[in-house]
């Protein structure tokens, strides 16, 4: 897999279904240009540096209500504000929009601390835009 490791997280995906899933999944970010939507191993249009894309939503195996999710993604985005990072609605979805998770693009943090970030918000991976293309970064 082409880019799939990090210095602290996993060089192979911890379930292959999970795999791909997430390389099905449709991601869009609201930049300052517009709405970009990508999939993993695509550019991202309009993107201006690298970001990471990070969500609370359904963590693990576990499947919360929407509440809980909401809460986990409020907690999330209070710690991304409170690391001092800026970040933009986002949102990873299944290819045909039945599922949708709420996400932040997060940009000024480096990989390793997106990766860290995910961890900590119980996510299996992140996906990293590295200023030229979005790949997996697994937690």
């Amino acid at each position: 897999m082409v880019g799939d490791s990090t210095p602290h997280g996993r060089d192979e995906p911890p379930d292959p279904e999970l795999d791909r899933l997430y390389r099905e999944a449709v991601y869009e970010v609201e930049l300052p240009g517009g709405r970009a939507a990508f999939r993993i191993g695509e550019r991202v249009p309009g993107a201006p540096g690298t970001f990471a894309l990070v969500t609370a939503w359904n963590p693990g195996r576990e499947r919360p209500g929407r509440e809980e999710n909401e809460a986990r993604n409020r907690a999330l985005q209070a710690e991304i504000e409170r690391r001092g990072w800026r970040w933009l609605p986002a949102e990873g979805r299944s290819p045909d929009g039945a599922h949708r998770e709420p996400s932040f693009a997060v940009f000024g943090a480096t990989l390793d601390d997106a990766v860290a970030l995910g961890r900590e918000f119980g996510q299996a991976a992140i996906v990293w835009f590295d200023g030229e293309t979005a790949r997996l970064a697994w937690c």
